[in-house]
């Protein structure tokens, strides 16, 4: 009588359970006796160990003897005699490879088999190199090399997948064990292995890694056509290539394959290394096909999302016409991308080291450069790296400033292992700041004169009260002084650039109560803008010592931008409070349009106005904010910008203020 368990013994021989094991990519052996004789060790194993077949037959300590002095043979015995499994993470080996002793590090596991009297007859060993894990991985040059021998282990474990030597031979008639003994490491292989019998591909054995990938349970596929059990890969390519297979008798490996796989609410698609393998039968006849599978979705995807952002990053650096550096204090080399070495007056193919690099720096800036570079690589630093310095090369002779932007990348131990980043060639920026702060100097200086003569005459006719009947006249001179006012305030400004950049910006400190000062303008700024709503919230007397009248003009720049970027009747809160015991913080928030959060970081530079189709309609030039910021650092305060688009502002500084003069 015929049953299914008889066509199970035919079929499942052990010739083609052993090729099954031996194709896997993973490193793996089996040992037998107090000795650890070597009985099985695929090419992964051998590879692994540095060693060829030969030790195939051979206790472990006579097959690998620079094992002696590691734990490895106590480990096995100890698995013999207890029969309980060990695993470990990131152990470390040191094997000879080459004639050559590396140390590696390893993640493996020491499995027992055992007989119905709970005898141990054999212990799996599988292994897995992890050493890369320790390694640095954020130097983008080792990265490189790192997806380069990636791709060579895919190839390498493709190779293996599909080897079918004079190896695989010797290893079969080295293992005369049973065919329960080979399902249960099939079973317990790390990669998928399914094996289909006949024209119609009837799945025999799927093991727990490969159902994982199919999305399926063993009942819903042993003893089923693959076609019929599977049915979402119709229109697919797989049952063609099993077919293919089948007919030909001629492997067919897939790298990085893209598949569509079942799974509970649908298809998902997934990435995939597959070889479909012809098994032959003893008269060389096809009798299946062996599937071996190994999903690399998530490696694959993570790897392409590198490969998109490096494309990104390189072409917002050419945008950006921004040289990239790289500088390893180990060796110290210097290099970076071909807009750097024009700069220093290098080939595209040259590279130099750090000193050949601060010879192209002028001699006046050498030092500062030097000394920026080693304070980033310190280790008490924060690693960050940021200069600006002129460059003469040897080449074209032209004086370049440029700015430098860097962060130092450590080891595990924080050792300064690089100092990477960007140089920006900011000479013509630079130069047309000088333009702009020249030009307004003398525009400024020529105004002056002329401005305060017109306020004057102006102040001369409106106590005449030349037509005191008159309200509109009387409404008109009050309008002319107040852009008087204005124009002089945007002058001093101009003047006060032109200050600051000669060193002749002084800041004159003495005691006043900030509550009179804040009172004042609150009458000005109520008396003089009717078409906003303004909430001065007023905290009580305190003496702090700053320059009045400096700190009256980053006030009434602060509330004019809220005037300016906010909308009629909205409301604007004015606040002053202690911060701790020796701090008076000032806020202005609006229910403006905002500022963008790429602008925030640079609103307070010199020039720089926020580019939106608002903003080109509100006259300015771009030094308000420059000059708060200047003051309020002149009195060792800080300055800062909260907002988001269309979800208003609020500008905060923070003065210092001596415990002393609080008043309660």
């Amino acid at each position: 009588m015929i049953t299914k368990d008889t066509l199970f013994e035919e079929s499942f021989s052990l010739d083609l359970i052993i090729q099954a094991l031996a194709s896997s990519p993973a490193p793996t052996s089996i040992y037998s006796g107090e000795d650890m004789i070597i009985r099985f060790a695929n090419a992964g194993m051998l590879a692994l160990w540095g060693k060829d077949s030969s030790v195939i037959g051979k206790p472990l300590m006579e097959a690998i003897p620079e094992l002696e002095g590691q734990p490895f043979l106590e480990l096995l015995q100890e698995v013999w005699r207890s029969g309980k499994t060990y695993s470990v993470s990131e152990a470390p080996a040191k094997l000879v490879k080459n004639g050559i002793e590396v140390l590696d590090y390893f993640d493996y596991e020491y499995k027992a088999l055992t007989d119905h009297n709970n005898q141990t007859w054999c212990i799996l060993n599988t292994a897995l190199e992890v050493t890369s894990r320790r390694e640095f991985l954020q130097q983008i040059q080792q990265k490189e090399e790192r997806e380069h021998a990636l791709n060579e282990e895919m190839a390498a474990t493709l190779e293996e997948l599909t080897s079918t030597n004079e190896e695989l031979s010797i290893s079969i008639k080295q293992l005369a064990e049973s065919k329960e003994y080979i399902k249960t490491i099939i079973e317990q292989a790390p990669v998928g292995i399914a094996m289909l019998k006949g024209f119609d591909h009837v799945i025999e054995i799927a093991n727990p890694a490969i159902l994982k990938i199919w999305g399926r349970n063993e009942s819903e596929l042993i003893g089923y056509p693959h076609e019929i059990a599977r049915p979402e890969l119709r229109g697919q390519s797989v049952n063609e290539w099993l077919r293919e297979v089948y007919q030909s008798g001629k492997p067919k490996i897939n790298t990085e394959f893209t598949v569509r796989l079942y799974q509970k609410d649908g298809l998902r698609e997934a990435i995939v290394n597959s070889v479909y393998q012809p098994i032959f039968s003893g008269n060389g006849e096809i009798s299946g096909v062996l599937v071996i599978l190994e999903e690399i979705t998530q490696q694959v995807l993570a790897r392409r999302q590198n490969e998109n952002n490096q494309q990104m990053l390189a072409l917002a650096i050419d945008a950006g016409e921004l040289a990239t550096f790289y500088y390893q204090p180990a060796t110290n080399l210097f290099s970076g991308n071909n807009l750097l070495k024009s700069w220093f007056g290098l080939s595209s193919e040259e590279n130099l080291d750090l000193s050949l690099a601060i010879d192209v720096i002028l001699p006046e800036d050498r030092d500062r450069v030097i000394t920026a570079i080693t304070q980033s690589l310190d280790k008490d630093s924060d690693g960050n790296y940021f200069i600006e310095y002129r460059i003469q090369n040897k080449i074209d002779q032209k004086i370049r400033l440029l700015q430098a932007n860097g962060r130092v990348f450590y080891d595990q131990d924080g050792n300064p292992l690089s100092l990477n980043g960007t140089l920006r060639d900011i000479t013509e920026q630079r130069k047309e700041e000088e333009r702009k702060d020249d030009f307004m100097g003398m525009v400024s200086h020529e105004l002056k004169t002329p401005l305060t003569s017109l306020k004057a005459y102006l102040q001369i006719l409106q106590r005449m009260e030349v037509i005191p009947e008159n309200p509109m006249q009387k409404n008109m001179f009050e309008k002319s002084l107040k852009q008087v006012d204005y124009m002089n305030n945007m002058i001093n400004g101009f003047l006060n650039v032109s200050r600051l950049d000669s060193g002749q910006m002084h800041i004159e400190k003495r005691s006043f109560d900030f509550q009179l000062l804040f009172s004042e303008i609150e009458d000005e700024i109520l008396s003089t803008n009717h078409n906003r709503n303004f909430l001065f919230k007023n905290s009580g007397p305190i003496v702090i010592s700053a320059d009045r009248e400096k700190i009256s003009q980053v006030l009434h720049n602060l509330i004019g931008n809220a005037i300016k970027y906010s909308p009629v009747k909205s409301l604007i809160t004015v606040e002053y409070l202690n911060v701790g015991n020796n701090g008076l913080k000032i806020n202005v928030h609006d229910h403006g349009i905002g500022i963008p959060e790429e602008d925030q970081h640079r609103i307070f530079e010199r020039y720089y106005r926020v580019k939106d189709n608002h903003s080109k309609s509100i006259a300015g030039f771009g030094i308000g904010l420059f000059l708060c910021k200047e003051i309020i650092e002149l009195h060792s305060g800080t300055i800062q910008v909260q907002s988001s688009t269309n979800g208003g502002t609020t500008f905060s500084f923070v003065l210092p203020v001596d415990g002393q003069m609080l008043i309660n």
